[in-house]
């Protein structure tokens, strides 16, 4: 599991990378993979314009857009579930059984 950082640590630090500072350099004095400050540095860049990309506000979202549209299907699905039930279009076995009754 990915280890969590504070967000105000991750601003503090990204305002570091932006202004200059060696990733290595703050690698060694935070204890963070240089790895993970080369992602938050690029980010950092694409946040404040300097590069292209996301923000990572639209980002987020864009995650709770596709969430949200996730959920909404899945309850179209079960009320489309439900209308094909109460019209008798479907037939459902009195124990959930997958079979089909017997004509």
């Amino acid at each position: 599991m990915p280890k969590r950082y504070a967000r105000e640590f991750r601003r503090a630090v990204c305002e570091r990378l932006v202004a200059g500072e060696k990733v290595t350099s703050l690698s060694r004095e935070l204890g963070v993979s240089e790895a993970t400050l080369y992602l938050w540095k690029r980010q950092a860049l694409v946040d404040a314009g300097r590069a292209e990309g996301v923000k990572s506000f639209e980002a987020d979202e864009l995650a709770q857009a596709h969430k949200t549209i996730a959920e909404l299907e899945a309850e179209l699905e079960a009320v489309k579930a439900a209308v094909a039930l109460f019209n008798g279009e479907e037939p459902v076995s009195p124990k959930g059984g997958a079979r089909l009754p017997r004509a």
